[in-house]
Order: C-alpha cells, then structure tokens, then sequence
C-alpha cells in the first residue's frame, strides 16, 4: 500500500515537532539541572568561607577535618598523604575579606586556599576579582563542581589552623547527567532524515520527468515504472495508458498504410499491364511515372510511420564501420561521396570519490572504431537520406564523423546551396521540398519532402536531433548523437 503526499507530510510534520519538544526539553532540563549544581556548590562555598573565617555552621555537604598550624609558605600538614598520587596538581589562591567599613563581617581577615587534584590545574585568575572571601569561594566552589577532578580543599583563615574540605558536590558522580549534546544530534538527525526524505520524494518526481523527457531514446517502449508516493503512481499510470495509445495509434496508421498499399499492388499491376497496351509511348511513359511516383510516396510514408514507431531492437554496434560502408556504396556507383572520421585525442572521464568536482582527460590512441548504442538499420537510412538530398540539391556529398565523450556528430556537407533559417526549419515537416526542385539543366529533382522529417524523427528516437548550418562552401545538416 502507497502512501500519499498529504499522508507523509502530516507524519513529518508530526515527528518534527515531537523531536523538537523532545529535544528542546533534553537542552532545558539538563541546563536547569547543571544551573542547579553550580548554584548549589556556590553555595556550599559561600558558607564554607564563613565557617572557616566565623565559626559559622558547617554546610551539610562538606566534610572538615583540623590538620593544624603550619610554617608561613609550607604545605599544610597532612597534604602529603592526603590519598592523593604523587602528579597532583595545586592551585593555591588567597581572598581578603573587606575590613569593619564593609558591608560583610570578618574584617580585613585573610583566607588560603590550596586545591589538590590529581589531573587539573585550576583556572584561578579571574578569581582574584571577586569581592571578599564569601564571593571568592563561592566562584572557587563553583568551578571545582564544574570540572571533573575529584579534588581536595585545604584552607585556613590568615595563619590559624589548616583545615582539609571534602565534598561530594566537588565529585565527578555529583554532576548531573548533560543531554545537550543529545539533544543537538537528535534534532540533526531528524532534520538529516526529514531532508533525506524530502529529497527522494522530488528526486523520484525529477527521475519521473527525466524519464519522460526520454521516451524517444532507444529501448524506451517499455512502461515505465511505478514508483514513489500515490499521486506519482498515478500520474505515470496515466502517461503509461497515454504512451501505450500513442504507440497502438501509430502501429494502426502503420498497419492501414500497409493494408493500403499492399491492395494497391494489385490494380497497380493491372494499370501496367494495360499502359503496356497504350501505343503511344509518351503517354505510355507518362502513365508508368505516375504509377512509380504513387507507389514511391506510399513507400515514404510508410518509412517515416516506422520510423515513428521504432520497432528495430537496440544493439551495440561500430558507427564509424555503419558509415564507411554506407560511403563506399555510394563509391562503387560512381558518386562524389567522401568520408573522414575525426578520432578524439583525448576524452573526459568521470568524476572519482578523489577529485570530485572536476574531471579527468584520458589520451586516446588512433583509432577507427566507435561504439555505438542504437538501430542501425534507422541511422543507415537517415544518413542515406542527407546524402541523397546533398546529391539531389548540392551536387556532392562530403560525410565527416567525429565524437567526444559525451556526443556523436555526423555532418554532411553539400556544396552549392542557400536557405534561410525559415526555410531550414520547415524542410523537417513532412511534405515540405526547398525552393530548387529543379538541376542546372531544368530537370525537375525527384521528391516527396519525406526525407528530412524521417531522419529527424530518427535522431530524435535516439536522443538527437537534426541541425542545419549554412557554410560558405554550401549547407552542412548533422546529425547530433548523445553516447549516455
């Protein structure tokens, strides 16, 4: 069962705002409950201060042990074997608390302070500032609770007594639980799925467009196929049904045309029988013209409705051989038709994971062959069919076949002839012949205007399409190929 746009898009809408309260509420709780900490151990250090210089009652976190007196710039006694490895760390910071004029108790009184820690050196600088012992603490209290380092506090009031501080608000264990990390890559990753999703569902509408840009290119009768969310579904089913009519159309019109001729071959043959019986041979001569003229436009006819439909398989084949041998046909009765391939030197490459962005040419070796995907027998005739107008209008016929690695050229260049661009454009609608439908010497150049549409038709079947560009030496058509 498909689902369709509407249906996915209210899902996304649905899991984009359960992720976003979900992950907003990750953030805020884990900035609540670190602000809580930090607040609590600030706290804890403010009333540890007051302890230490006033006698004030001890904070319930902390735990205070009296080591005793130590000589002036001595370590406090006991701090060597405070359980601490020998690599520890100190940071010794001094406060001094405002004298009687402030607005705090415990005038001009002095407190130090040693931090031990087995891994940190505490960032203490901007501790200095703070004013007064309560507020130092307060900020020294609130940094140790910050930074993981299980450490140990041993502090006294100007030269009295060193007392060692211990508290679980200053353990690793104590810090709370941070989801914001969490919380940053769960709106990620829902905004890389959502995105992701996004992106295959107009890639199949683009793929779909593609697809249906291409529908004249070899091997492309086949319906294509029913992918992405329903209204997609839908609307390939519906250019399905319109190909298959289209294509059932054109094998109808082919059919009767066939039909057609094929019961005109009959009175056809009674007519010449009969014209064989017309003594005089002019009329007789004229009569057998217009039988071979009428037989000749349906025979066109037919060609281009193939030509439509494009029943010939696709198959590999060397379009650089298909071309010599439709040149070397034409030399062997005795037409001024020539050939030259122009082998690519080099050729573009693709893209390689190492060099994205920029691609690589590759020195090709000179070569004669040139591989090519497509119905040979349609490119035969449309390449027969620019030679014979060239031979018809342009008295000669010089073919050049040259590729790169994106493109096939085949030009056929005539000499002699002028059109404007009005004209060049319409020479490609069925039944429609340029301005001189007559040589040199006055006789009329046979034609039903059929052979420009049918081989643009073909190049078009093949991805291509038929180009004219007027040269001094006369008018160049080509035909341009894609390889892909």
């Amino acid at each position: 069962m498909t689902t369709t746009l509407r249906a996915w898009a209210s899902i996304w809408i649905v899991a984009a705002m359960a992720t976003g309260v979900a992950a907003a509420w990750l953030w805020l709780s884990s900035t609540h409950a670190w602000q809580d900490h930090l607040d609590r151990a600030a706290q804890m250090g403010h009333t540890l201060a007051a302890t230490v210089l006033l006698d004030a009652p001890l904070p319930p976190e902390v735990r205070l042990i009296a080591l005793g007196r130590a000589a002036a710039g001595a370590p406090p006694p006991g701090a060597d074997d405070a359980g601490l490895p020998a690599s520890s760390r100190i940071t010794s910071v001094a406060f001094r608390q405002p004298g009687p004029d402030g607005a705090e108790q415990g005038g001009g009184a002095r407190l130090q302070v040693q931090v031990v820690s087995p891994s940190l050196q505490y960032p203490v600088a901007n501790l200095g500032s703070q004013t007064g012992a309560y507020d130092g603490m307060a900020a020294l209290s609130r940094n140790l609770a910050q930074l993981c380092s299980d450490p140990v506090l041993f502090l006294r009031a100007d030269s009295g007594t060193w007392w060692r501080a211990e508290s679980p608000l200053w353990s690793c264990d104590a810090q709370p639980r941070d989801w914001r990390i969490g919380a940053l890559l769960l709106a990620a990753l829902a905004l890389m799925m959502l995105l992701s999703h996004a992106a295959d569902m107009t890639g199949g509408f683009r793929d779909f467009a593609q697809a249906l840009a291409q529908r004249r290119r070899p091997g492309d009768t086949a319906d294509m196929a029913l992918t992405g969310p329903e209204e997609l579904r839908a609307t390939i089913s519906a250019v399905n049904g319109y190909l298959a009519d289209e294509r059932a159309r054109l094998a109808r019109r082919a059919m009767v045309l066939s039909g057609v001729s094929h019961d005109l071959g009959t009175p056809a043959t009674r007519l010449r029988l009969r014209a064989a019986l017309i003594e005089d041979e002019t009329l007789r001569a004229r009569f057998e013209a217009d039988l071979d003229r009428m037989g000749a436009m349906i025979e066109e006819v037919l060609t281009f409705t193939r030509a439509e439909i494009a029943a010939e398989p696709l198959r590999e084949f060397c379009l650089a051989a298909l071309t010599e041998a439709v040149v070397d046909d034409y030399h062997d009765t005795g037409r001024p038709v020539t050939m030259t391939f122009t082998a690519p030197a080099s050729m573009d490459t693709a893209q390689t994971v190492f060099a994205l962005g920029r691609r690589r040419r590759m020195n090709l070796p000179e070569t004669r062959r040139l591989l090519f995907t497509g119905r040979p027998l349609a490119l035969e005739r449309a390449l027969c069919n620019l030679i014979e107008n060239a031979l018809k209008y342009g008295r000669r016929a010089d073919v050049t076949l040259s590729a790169t690695s994106e493109r096939v050229l085949l030009d056929v260049q005539d000499a002699g002839r002028e059109l404007d661009a009005d004209a060049l454009r319409r020479l490609t609608d069925p039944f429609q012949r340029g301005e001189n439908l007559a040589d040199a010497d006055g006789t009329p150049i046979s034609g039903f205007g059929m052979g420009l549409s049918i081989v643009a038709t073909i190049a078009a079947q093949h991805g291509g399409e038929l180009e004219f560009e007027q040269r001094p030496q006369g008018l160049c058509a080509r035909i341009v190929l894609p390889r892909g």
